[in-house]
């Protein structure tokens, strides 16, 4: 029997109900996308509208844990006609394995897209052997 192996970085599945809320607000959990190449795992999680200085991107033992705000006070001016934006928090949280390398994580934001590069560990990426004579 083949040994199943687990993913790098994992969705942790909690539903809405299990989901512990400690602040006020509408809390969203945004869309992201995983992708995988040889030396880096990449997850872009949708964020319009939240500002640098409003994520915190915790990593304690193996989970990730982003979070995002944008406020309602940006929009107090204006009388809402229809509303299909998401303002409130945007809460996402990962599992990763030590197939990551924890210290070298790298986060971007741009036009609304949080990237975060998480490199493998050197354990896991593909290398050569070189074969020698005798």
């Amino acid at each position: 029997m083949e040994k199943k192996e687990l993913p790098a970085v994992g969705k942790k599945k909690v539903s809405s109900d299990k989901c512990v809320v400690t602040g006020k607000g509408n809390w969203y959990f945004p869309l992201s996308d995983i992708y995988e190449t040889p030396d880096n795992f990449t997850l872009l999680i949708d964020m319009p509208g939240v500002g640098i200085e409003n994520i915190n991107i915790d990593l304690q033992d193996n989970e990730l844990v982003v979070n995002g705000e944008v406020s309602q006070e940006a929009y107090t001016d204006e009388k809402v006609i229809y509303n299909e934006y998401n303002i409130g928090h945007y809460h996402r949280h990962y599992v990763i394995s030590d197939a990551i390398n924890r210290d070298n994580i790298e986060a971007k934001m741009s036009d609304g897209v949080l990237s975060l590069i998480l490199p493998k560990a050197a354990h896991v990426k593909p290398r050569k052997i070189e074969v020698k004579a005798e």
